[in-house]
């Protein structure tokens, strides 16, 4: 031996020094050190009376004391700790210990730091050789092993400054050294690669049972325990390609190409077999109609009609008669109907009263019922809501990085520069700190009482330290001026060895670390007694190149609250103060940081500012449009201003304008009186929606009465009763076909989207029962102002001249006289087929290409602060949000096996829920893990073992009082004893649930870092009401990880799948469900199902309109499947047109997929109906007809309508407004227009139904001014 028992003590850290003594080894007597040595090192006990030792019981027991941190971080994986522990026993106790070890210094007088405690030479400074092969083998056992509460290596605790390059040599040697805090004195490590020099302990591997029984390390800790490879995430599928191109575009080349070569080449042979329906009787009938042409006098073939032809007769007739008897009723009373409408939208309006509009992100866009919402109760209700952020990204103005040349590094006569990056100069750090606590100096006012941040902040150690929590890089600090400034010299002061450089260098590696192991001696704990863990607190780094970060986050946690308002108005009203105060700071002048900042309530705030913002431009928008309709319904055919003012039908298109948003208020007040909330999307877009429909119908019957003749003997009640017989049924077809679809489109389980479609069919449908009764009764009073001379708007004054305008229109006049012709020539129709159909292939081919999801920067304004935060979240934070792996009631905690289903330390399941976290970790590109779950089962565990001295009790009085590892008190025991502990390393259910509370409530401190307060205090539920038999278990508990950086839509949403992929794997393996929860959850689960949502949308809302435009066309099945083809095409393109113009597919631009339905059965159903009811004999010359007679009426109401209040949207200020409103909305009216005006009628010359039937049985309309004017052409 060189050394045996203890001469001083180093009053520094009151760590004992040991003797010189120079003779052989002695035997072991005392019991108290046999047990510590069969405990430590337990393959040197020979048994009582036979052991022999270099160590007395007093350095045993110092021993003991001096590896307690190691042991409750290494301890999890017995090969690790017994292979460590080993290199300390061999040279504390070792028989053979002069073979490898040798004293180099020896003192034998007090000095200023040494007290001498037996007048004996104690050794100062000992030199220790070991070999490579023991310190490779060591380091290897424990290199995996991993902190469950830090989601770290342990060695990132224990490797001091090296733990960002840490290996066997530099470990060893740091934790030799006496800048470490744990050991006694200086022992200079040598490392030999002969075997035969140096101490040589026989490791144990780490995937094999232990000498003393101890089983194999855990999957977790040990690599090679595990069963089967390494994790390999798999291959990602490769895309579809032929000869290199995308698949979808050569497919969709050749099928437009097959197209065109059948189309041009055959004459579109599929359609004319379409066309041919008829029997050569029937087709004979007809030739008969084209010899004896009159549009006035019935066929008569009545033998011919079938059953279907009969039925659709007959409810034709119907409903030309029903709507005809009801125009004769409003025209007669048009004031008893326009008080009964007065009073029905009175009542309706009335409900508006109870009206409640959501802001609130959760509910617009998951259902209650959805997994996610449900989910989010659950965790809320457990663990409470997470908490609310208020943070900041900050970097340096000067981005110039600085080298430091750390004190250590010279004893190797190397000098090593170390890169610092910008933020982490040390006047940019006072600086950040400065800011820091200006704001935790903030004030805010709510009812006359006054909130701060220690009033709302999260505080984990409450109320033993009720500092808040602030994720900070000068927390590292302490957030102290003074800490910053802190340095530490030599002795005499006149060597330099340390300053804050050495301080970060240690944090950064250990954030857990209560000494940093430098000469300082400052804790790495933040102020509130939790780790600040570097990913958190810094940015722009590469990796774990923390150092070199350009970026600092600062990041104030505050309570979330579930239901209780009056704290949560706290919190809000704090929130508001501070970004007054950000706002005001970012001006100032000479300041060296830049700041961007965010709150938890900044992106509602800035969308309902985006919104009051955009009131103007939306009102500007509606207002061009009730200018334009006013103006566009007059018919004007004289330049005198006396007959202008005759002519002039303001009042009747401001009137048709008004009965519009009466049946949008109808709508909102009914579903008020239901306390269904409205939204912010449903004020902005149904009143759009129903604008276009409602001027479409308004434009077609007013445009139809005014180019209608007089029938004799005909009273103008009568006559207009006439018109709505004619024209009504093609606004019930149009209307009662978008209430349908839209009322079914309310099928959706998107709130949003749900509450959208049902009050915009309720809306149309107003709109239409408001338009055939009092929009009736003004065009009545409005005729008889005309016929009597009188002025609109002023119907005091009377025209003395009484002449009769015959002006049909100037638009009406071009559309009839030469787009209809031109575009249904035989030259321009293949070409219009052809272009429309190359653009539904293109659409086609681009449609899986189309993005999901919605860029958080879209919903704020240009001018948004919250712009800059998105921008430094994108380029320098570089860890996601947490994600709280969450496991439901019913897992048995205190059963081996249900612990074992979970923890990740030894004796655990290869697929436990933290061995598979922690495999999936190690992949994060596919797995979207960035670092293994923290694990509170593997900690309690750990901090049960009695060598850690955590769990300890008195139970000298009545009740069992817990002690911390700070009391110092003989009556306080282990709450296990080593026996116990031997026999059994897990506790039973009852001491499990016994002393659970205990470790929930221990504070982490520099001789038990295993508390569970500040990590674990908010993860475990454990019922403390209630149901008797059921106090004191656990019902539900959670284990965080985090997320890798999420920036795009497309990050989110990968996250959640992956995270639900991963939870449903676990859940396999555990007793009970487990789940996923992370905060944006809520928002981003709609776009999992979003293709489905939409396919199912846009598919029940198209098949609803089939059925009612063939039910109401009379049973015609061609017809109906040509509007629901055009409609069809019309989506398809509108995705091509969201492609082209960077449009993604989300709850938004849904709502207005399907409001593009809808206005899409305007273009299309009245032109079809017209068509269909035509008498002209071929195809080309009814669909001119019917492109003449309802294309002007459909261009000038609805087309030119939107497209003027379309264009004041793209001066809008919100971006959410130009994308999804100005872009969509402009796409939705052109392509519409485009299909409905042009491609619908050349479809339609080409496959459309002949005639049918009932039309040659004098059922259609009767001719009007012009019409049997047009060139007859031949099919």
């Amino acid at each position: 031996c060189i050394m045996y028992d203890e001469c001083a003590t180093n009053v520094l850290n009151k760590k004992n020094l040991n003797c010189f003594y120079n003779g052989k080894a002695k035997k072991l007597e005392e019991q108290t050190g046999l047990d510590i040595l069969l405990q430590l090192c337990p393959y040197m006990y020979k048994g009582p009376n036979l052991t022999y030792t270099c160590c007395s019981t007093k350095q045993l027991q110092t021993l003991q004391s001096n590896l307690q941190l190691p042991y409750q971080y290494l301890s999890r994986c017995p090969a690790c700790f017994s292979n460590f522990v080993a290199m300390f026993c061999e040279m504390t106790c070792s028989t053979d210990q002069s073979t490898f070890t040798t004293p180099e210094t020896l003192k034998n007088t007090s000095t200023d730091t040494i007290h001498m405690i037996k007048n004996q030479t104690y050794v100062s400074t000992l030199s220790y050789t070991m070999t490579n092969q023991y310190a490779e083998s060591m380091f290897n056992s424990c290199s995996h092993v991993s902190s469950p509460s830090t989601n770290t290596p342990a060695l990132n605790l224990l490797c001091g400054p090296y733990a960002d390059k840490c290996n066997a040599q530099n470990w060893i040697t740091y934790m030799n050294s006496i800048s470490n805090g744990l050991a006694p004195f200086q022992i200079d490590v040598t490392f030999s690669n002969d075997t035969s020099v140096g101490m040589n302990y026989q490791t144990g591997k780490c995937n094999e049972t232990q000498r003393n029984g101890d089983g194999a390390c855990s999957c977790n800790d040990c690599p090679t325990a595990c069963a089967g490879p390494p994790p390999q995430p798999p291959k990602p599928s490769p895309p579809w390609t032929i000869f290199g191109i995308d698949g979808y575009y050569i497919t969709m080349t050749f099928v437009y190409g097959g197209f065109c070569v059948v189309f041009c080449n055959n004459g579109f042979v599929v359609g004319w077999w379409l066309g041919q329906i008829f029997t050569v009787r029937r087709f004979l009938c007809i030739l008969e109609v084209s010899f004896s042409y009159s549009l006035d006098k019935p066929l008569d073939c009545e033998d011919e009609l079938g059953v279907v032809e009969r039925w659709g007769l007959y409810l034709e007739n119907g409903l030309r008669s029903a709507f005809r008897k009801w125009g004769i009723i409003c025209a007669r009373h048009p004031f008893i109907i326009l008080l009964a409408g007065f009073i029905l939208v009175g009542v309706s309006a009335f409900g508006l009263k109870f009206m409640t509009i959501t802001t609130d992100p959760v509910e617009l866009w998951s259902a209650p019922s959805s997994e996610a919402r449900l989910r989010k109760d659950y965790f809320d209700q457990h663990f409470g809501p997470f908490y609310r952020t208020e943070q900041m990204i900050i970097t340096a103005k000067n981005s110039s990085t600085t080298y430091y040349q750390p004190y250590s590094s010279s004893s190797t006569g190397e000098q090593v520069n170390v890169t610092f990056g910008s933020i982490l100069r040390k006047d940019v750090l006072h600086e950040i700190l400065d800011l820091q606590l200006e704001v935790e100096r903030l004030t805010a006012k709510l009812d006359d009482e006054t909130v701060t941040l220690k009033d709302i902040c999260l505080k984990p150690l409450a109320p033993y330290n009720n500092n808040c929590t602030i994720m900070s890089v000068v927390n590292y600090f302490q957030n102290d001026h003074a800490t910053l400034d802190k340095e530490a010299y030599s002795e005499g002061g006149f060597f330099f060895e340390a300053d804050y450089h050495d301080h970060l260098m240690a944090c950064l590696s250990g954030a857990a670390s209560i000494d940093d192991a430098t000469k300082l001696h400052l804790s790495c704990l933040g102020t509130f007694g939790g780790p600040v863990f570097p990913w958190v607190a810094l940015g722009g780094f590469n990796g774990t190149n923390y150092l070199e970060a350009t970026a600092a986050v600062v990041t104030f946690p505050v309570v979330n609250y579930y239901n209780n308002s009056k704290k949560l108005a706290k919190a809000m009203a704090w929130e508001k103060r501070y970004i007054e105060f950000m706002k005001e700071y970012v001006k100032r002048n000479g300041s060296k940081l830049n700041v961007a900042f965010t709150s938890e309530r900044s992106i509602e705030d800035e969308i309902n500012r985006e919104s009051g913002a955009d009131v103007m431009t939306i009102i500007a928008s509606y207002l061009i449009m009730f200018a334009y309709v006013a103006i566009a319904l007059g018919r004007f055919g004289s330049c005198r201003l006396g007959r202008t003012m005759v002519d002039c039908q303001l009042t009747v298109g401001l009137s048709g304008v008004m009965i519009v948003l009466c049946s949008v208020v109808m709508a909102l007040g009914i579903f008020s009186y239901a306390n269904v909330p409205l939204t912010l999307i449903i004020v902005e877009v149904i009143p759009f929606l129903a604008l276009a429909v409602g001027v479409d119908n308004i434009f077609i019957l007013v445009q139809h009465y005014q180019r209608d003749n007089w029938q004799p003997r005909e009273t103008p009640e009568e006559r207009l009763g006439r018109v709505l017989g004619e024209v009504a049924p093609s606004m019930f077809m149009s209307s009662i076909s978008e209430t349908v679809a839209f009322f079914l489109g309310g099928l959706s389980t998107m709130p949003a989207v749900r509450t959208f479609s049902m009050m915009a069919g309720l809306a149309i449908f107003c709109d239409f029962l408001l338009q055939i009764s009092c929009f009736v009764a003004i065009l009545a009073l409005d005729n008889k102002r005309q016929n009597s001379n009188r002025f609109d708007c002023l119907c005091c004054i009377k025209d003395k001249e009484n002449e009769e305008s015959e002006n049909d229109g100037i638009l009406y006049l071009i559309v009839k006289n030469y787009f209809s012709p031109a575009v249904l020539s035989s030259c321009v129709r293949p070409i219009v087929i052809c272009i429309f159909a190359g653009f539904a292939c293109f659409s086609g081919a681009v449609l899986h290409k189309v993005d999901i999801g919605l860029d958080q920067s879209l919903s704020m304004p240009e001018d948004s602060y919250v712009l800059d935060y998105f921008d430094g979240m994108n380029n320098y934070l570089s860890v996601g949000a947490p994600v709280y792996f969450v496991v439901k009631d019913g897992q048995n905690y205190t059963d081996a096996a249900g612990a074992n289903q979970i923890c990740g330390g030894m004796g655990c399941n290869n697929n436990s829920l933290i061995e598979q976290i922690a495999r999936m970790s190690k992949m994060p590109n596919y797995s979207h893990i960035a670092y293994p779950a923290s694990s509170w089962l593997d900690d309690y565990f750990d901090w049960l073992k009695p060598q850690s001295s955590c769990c300890r009790h008195d139970n000298t009085g009545e009740e069992d009082v817990f002690c911390n590892a700070t009391v110092v008190s003989t009556s306080c025991i282990a709450c296990r004893s080593a026996q116990e502990s031997a026999n059994q390393s897990r506790p039973t259910p009852d001491e499990f649930m016994k002393f659970l509370p205990w470790f929930l409530n221990d504070n982490p401190e520099t001789k038990c870092a295993k508390g569970g307060h500040a990590a674990y205090g908010t993860s475990v539920k454990v019922i403390d009401e209630g149901k008797k038999s059921r106090v004191g278990e656990i019902t539900a508990t959670s284990f965080m990880a985090y997320h890798t950086l999420t920036k795009t839509s497309k990050d989110f949403i990968g996250c959640l799948r992956s995270a639900n992929e991963i939870a449903e794997q676990i859940s396999q393996n555990t007793t009970v469900e487990v789940f996923p929860y992370s905060v944006f959850y809520v928002f981003y689960e709609q776009y999992l199902t979003i293709v489905h949502d939409t396919i199912f949308n846009l598919g029940v809302s198209l098949a609803a309109i089939f059925v009612v435009v063939f039910f109401l066309l009379g049973f015609d099945l061609l017809s109906a499947v040509i509007v629901v083809v055009t409609i069809l095409l019309i989506l398809l393109d509108m995705f091509g047109a969201m492609y082209l113009w960077n449009i993604p597919l989300n709850a938004v631009s849904l709502v207005n997929l399907v409001m593009a339905v809808g206005i899409s059965v305007e273009f299309c159903a009245h032109i079809t109906r017209a068509f269909a009811l035509s008498q002209r004999i071929t195809r080309v010359a009814r669909a001119e007809e019917a492109l003449a007679e309802i294309g002007s009426s459909v261009l000038s109401g609805i087309t030119l309508t939107k497209f003027v209040g379309i264009v004041i949207l793209a001066f809008s200020k919100s971006q959410i407004f130009k994308v999804f409103y100005f872009r969509m909305y402009l796409c939705v009216v052109v392509l519409g227009a485009g299909h409905g005006l042009v491609f619908l009628p050349v479809l339609l010359s080409y496959i459309g139904k002949l005639i049918i039937n009932h039309v040659l049985y004098g059922t259609g309309p009767r001719r009007r001014k012009g019409q049997g004017k047009h060139k007859v052409l031949v099919n």
